[in-house]
């Protein structure tokens, strides 16, 4: 989202060196799943089935491979989850499934599933896996202080496997790699990196197991006439229906222009925004038909198209996932 957001800065701000009605609009937008879960799973239980390993040493920083803790990283999961609401209740056993001695990534077999289930009162067991650690050092140079600094470089790889009772294999495999890194000192250490690290990776996994919230950005046109302006006001204060009306009436009152694509650009923005992205499609067509391939505004209108589609193309899957919500987001 913030490589959109750069871009679309970067292209109005091409047209606002010619027009300064472009305005600028953030919101948050609620983003599907990976999967969707079926509506009756309500109660999720996350297990901590990774590599046990030894305490963390202070004073030490390891460089090359590590292995998260799984106490840590299941307790930040469950916690995660249950912060999103969307399950009834998130169950937290916390306590390893793995021996000492184990090592790699261990699958649950139907058996366990059964049992963690049904001792847990769970519809379904989210199985934190493993969280694999690769960490190396980096000099980097910053002219900002004319200094080559040490760097810590942590690439993370989260795993964790979904299980309902009554199938041989996970429902669903989850594997994502991010990175964090740390200037070294002597604070830096085995025992500052493995916990931090082992909590980031399940705050990175929510986002995919569930739907979750990102920032967004649009834009819209304001000023040129008192209607126009006042609509302006209605989005500043988050009333949509008013500014569609006055949206509306400047589209039929304009035969063509400037000010008619204006006004269909932002009726489209007001219908994504009342969540009827039919409408907003149907609206974004009609911009694009009166908008002018070689003007200003012609990038704009094909960034908002480019991102009204993706748009449309998460909201079914949104749909299902917030079914049980009855669509109320």
């Amino acid at each position: 989202m913030k490589k959109y957001a750069s871009l679309l800065i970067g292209i109005a701000g091409c047209v606002l060196a010619s027009c300064s009605s472009v305005q600028f609009l953030s919101f948050d937008q609620l983003c599907p799943a990976d999967v969707s879960f079926p509506e009756q799973l309500r109660n999720v239980a996350v297990v901590n089935n990774m590599p046990p390993i030894p305490s963390p040493k202070s004073g030490v920083l390891t460089l090359g491979h590590l292995e998260g803790d799984g106490k840590t990283s299941a307790e930040a999961l469950a916690e995660s989850l249950a912060d999103t609401r969307y399950f009834d209740q998130v169950i937290i056993c916390d306590s390893a499934l793995r021996s000492e001695g184990s090592a790699g990534t261990s699958s649950l077999s139907a058996r366990q599933v059964e049992q963690l289930t049904r001792d847990l009162g769970a519809d379904a067991i989210f199985s934190f896996d493993r969280v694999q650690i690769e960490t190396r050092k980096e000099d980097v140079f910053y002219p900002e202080f004319g200094a080559v600094l040490s760097v810590a470089h942590v690439k993370l790889t989260p795993q964790v496997q979904v299980y309902v009772p009554g199938r041989d294999k996970p429902l669903f495999t989850l594997v994502k790699t991010d990175s964090l890194g740390w200037e070294i000192d002597p604070t830096v250490s085995d025992k500052t990196v493995i916990p931090e690290v082992s909590s980031y990776a399940a705050s990175i996994l929510t986002g995919h197991l569930v739907p979750h919230w990102v920032s967004a950005d649009r834009i819209y046109f304001d000023g040129g006439c008192a209607d126009m302006r006042d609509a302006g006001v209605s989005v500043r204060e988050g009333d949509w229906n008013a500014a569609q009306e006055l949206w509306t009436k400047l589209y039929e009152a304009s035969k063509k222009g400037n000010l008619k694509m204006k006004s269909a650009v932002n009726l489209a923005l007001s219908y994504e925004m009342l969540g009827d992205m039919n409408q907003a499609v149907s609206w974004l067509e009609k911009a694009k038909s009166l908008v002018k391939p070689d003007s200003d505004y012609a990038q704009l209108v094909s960034f908002y198209d480019r991102q009204l589609q993706e748009r449309l193309r998460q909201w079914t899957q949104l749909n299902i996932q917030m079914h049980r919500f009855d669509n109320n987001f």
